[in-house]
């Protein structure tokens, strides 16, 4: 119990006690001052609304405010999100579109390849023409074989 005693002064419901008791001391100090200087005839400075009062005015005044610009923060941070989302989906899109027309472009081309590869004469036989310009389309195309 003694170390108890001793440690009373470390608390914070110790510090809190002080502090309120400080704050008194001070207050009554002061309202004596000013009654002493009215009772001697001295003219007693005029208080304006207690510092307490206008801050807390101010500070209600000021949170109103900045809850006003969170909120139009958030607003404003949705409405860019919103804004990427609907990039990126037009950009997934285009993606989509630009590889169909791709694959369509290279089936076509297969068709095509295809209808050439397999011109048959009229007793049946493969045409060879077309399969050598393909061949020579290739190696043209291939940058091992030219330097």
């Amino acid at each position: 119990m003694v170390g108890n005693r001793n440690g009373k002064k470390f608390t914070k419901e110790h510090k809190v006690k002080a502090i309120q008791q400080n704050i008194t001391r001070k207050a009554r100090l002061k309202k004596e001052y000013f009654k002493a200087l009215k009772e001697e005839g001295y003219s007693v400075p005029e208080q304006p609304e207690s510092r307490r009062e206008v801050n807390v005015k101010k500070l209600k005044q000021d949170k109103k405010l900045e809850g006003k610009k969170k909120i139009d923060e958030k607003k404003e941070l949705k409405r860019l999100r919103k804004k990427e989302q609907r990039e990126k989906a037009e950009a997934r899109r285009k993606y989509e579109e630009d590889k169909v027309k791709l694959l369509r472009q290279k089936e076509q081309d297969r068709e095509s390849r295809k209808r050439k590869m397999t011109k048959r004469t009229k007793s049946g036989q493969p045409l060879m023409g077309p399969k050598i310009e393909d061949l020579l389309s290739k190696i043209k195309g291939d940058n091992t074989y030219t330097s």
